[in-house]
């Protein structure tokens, strides 16, 4: 009886313990405007599209575009449509470099936030400019808050089997 018992709960320990913590994190894909690209009209809308779905929690997605001069392009609220995070934008006289700040929350709760450029030069014919995976990860900073639940979950559950582990070895000398 003892050792039944006693391999149940080192048999709970070693299948807490080797669980590893989900670190997968969607990024962001492409971007339409692209990111640092030449185009010769500004868009009546930009795309960003990221490798997982996104979901929405009240305001906690957004994008804002701003020309050179610091003024807001975007109109309404950004819309989700799976990965995509889409937003309109207004003034299509404007000209110039246009930045564009990202924040965004995946179908896992990991918030990805970013910025990124691009040019609108009417005297420039359109390019598309792509960037590989390497570049897509410096645009994207972590807020993950997540991990350190996991973190605080996996020491609860080594410290209780722990416990469980001394009491019944105490219970049965």
């Amino acid at each position: 009886m003892k050792l039944s018992k006693f391999l149940f709960a080192t048999g709970l320990l070693v299948l807490s313990l080797a669980a590893p913590p989900a670190s997968a994190h969607t990024a962001l894909v492409s971007a339409d405007p692209a990111v640092n690209s030449t185009i010769d009209i500004l868009p009546s809308t930009i795309a960003l599209t990221f490798a997982e779905e996104l979901i929405s929690i009240g305001n906690s997605n957004s994008i804002s575009a701003s020309d050179e001069s610091g003024s807001e392009l975007t109109s309404g609220e950004p819309e989700i449509s799976g990965a995509v995070l889409s937003i309109k934008l207004d003034g299509s006289e404007v000209t110039g470099v246009i930045k564009v700040a990202y924040r965004a929350v995946a179908a896992d709760g990991h918030v990805i936030t970013g910025d990124y450029e691009f040019t609108v030069s009417p005297a420039v014919i359109s390019e598309t400019a792509t960037r590989t995976a390497e570049e897509n990860v410096l645009l994207t900073r972590s807020e993950n808050k997540i991990s350190i639940y996991l973190i605080i979950s996996a020491t609860f559950v080594v410290g209780g089997g722990l416990s469980l582990f001394f009491i019944w070895k105490r219970r049965y000398k």
